[in-house]
This record gives C-alpha cells, structure tokens and sequence, in this order.
C-alpha cells in the first residue's frame, strides 16, 4: 500500500496504523496482510493506492528506494507463484534435478 500524505485524511492514517503491516518501506509505503474485505477497505481509503494504481506523477514522488522494495516485492510475488521442478524437495532427495 501506498499512502499519498497529500490524500489521506485521519481516518485512513488511523486505519493503516492498526493494519497488520508486514513490512515497512517508508513512513508511506508498507506491506499490509488480511482478509479480503479488510484489504478492499483499506484500498478504498482515500490516499491509499496500490503499485498497479501509480500514475506517473505519484510514482515520480516515490524516492528511488522506495521504487526498488515495490519493484523487489512484486517480483517476489511473481516468483512465488512460479512452479519449479523438486520445489520442496532438498537437493539429496532421490530423484531431485538441481536448477
């Protein structure tokens, strides 16, 4: 999530500091994990968009880091969704082709 400080009112502030982040980029950008309608809240707060909603003037405001852990985090979650050959399996199980 990230929260526009020009956007967001009390309440979004509110509500992100009692989300559960996971992981903190900035004061503004964070990771947030819950429920389905607890995400969908949150999204509808204003001031709050995810990556794939940054125009390019709201990406433009985001420091070069803060651009590198979105960009490092949603290349994780692509990763994660990849299928590999002995995914689980240690390299001495029999059978497993190391990469």
């Amino acid at each position: 999530m990230i929260v526009d400080p020009d956007e967001a009112d009390a309440g979004t502030w509110s509500a992100i500091l009692r989300a559960h982040r996971t992981q903190e980029f900035s004061d503004h950008v964070f990771v947030v994990e819950g429920d389905g309608p607890e995400i969908d809240a949150l999204r509808a707060l204003p001031g709050v968009r995810i990556p794939a909603q940054l125009d390019p003037v709201a990406a433009a405001r985001l420091s070069a880091i803060e651009k590198l852990m979105i960009h490092a985090w949603s290349e994780r979650e692509k990763a994660s969704r990849t299928v590999r050959p002995g995914h689980g399996l240690n390299w001495g199980h029999k059978g497993f082709q190391n990469p």
